[in-house]
């Protein structure tokens, strides 16, 4: 039975993929991010639980990538697209160019199955780390009334993210990755354990989903930063 744990987790990720979607398209923002967390949670597990328990396999590899791209793909894009709807009712054209993450994270995870360059590092952004820097941005900006709030309710910012994110998860730019105990990680540790105790600060008194979004995109964002910064000193 220890083989089938694995797959049994990575298909909790996917339910908890799909109920995220089904809250996006209503709008539900926070249940949209609850469902974000519970995928990430899920997805860190699955692979955990088959290094720990040996049960690797190569449909478990491809369940996972399948996974992926509902809970970190398609998610993503649809929340984008009902923050647009919302936002700006009278240009529906450009409310579905968000859905280019779900295509531009399906050629990610086809490309990551066979590309054996990436086992302690990343080339580009990883699905599931653009899904913990998109949704909390949507989150924080729809439950807040400042700079955030105003950026994201313009014409050209949210395609104009979507192009952005929808090269950084397909360009072949390194980044570090957490399975591997470097300097640059513990500078990223440290560095978002003091984001996160600001963001606690600042935001204690409000929404417990305002505040989580707050800190995971802030320390999403300083990742990407420090990625950024080690490939320049490259």
């Amino acid at each position: 039975m220890k083989k089938h744990i694995p797959n049994l987790l990575t298909l909790c990720n996917l339910l908890s993929g799909c109920t995220g979607v089904v809250f996006a398209v209503r709008g539900n923002f926070s249940a949209v991010l609850i469902c974000l967390l519970l995928s990430e949670v899920f997805d860190f597990f699955d692979g955990f639980s088959a290094r720990a328990l040996g049960a690797y396999s190569e449909i478990g590899k491809q369940l996972d990538s399948l996974a992926d791209l509902i809970s970190f793909g398609l998610c993503p894009s649809v929340c984008l697209f009902s923050w647009y709807g919302i936002a700006h009712p009278e240009i529906p054209l450009l409310r579905w160019l968000p859905f280019l993450l779900t295509a531009a994270s399906a050629l990610r995870l086809a490309k990551f199955n066979i590309d054996t360059r990436q086992s302690t590092s990343f080339l580009g952004l990883a699905t599931s780390g653009c899904a913990l820097l998109l949704i909390p941005l949507a989150v924080y900006s729809f439950y807040t009334d400042g700079f955030l709030h105003i950026l994201m309710g313009t014409v050209w910012f949210i395609p104009v993210l979507t192009l952005v994110f929808s090269f950084l998860l397909v360009c072949e730019l390194p980044m570090f990755s957490l399975k591997k105990m470097t300097g640059q990680l513990k500078a990223f540790i440290i560095g978002s354990l003091i984001l996160i105790i600001a963001c606690l600060i600042r935001e204690i008194r409000g929404p417990w989903y305002v505040t989580v979004s707050l800190c995971v995109f802030l320390v999403l964002v300083y990742y990407l930063v420090l990625n950024l910064a080690t490939l320049k000193r490259r």
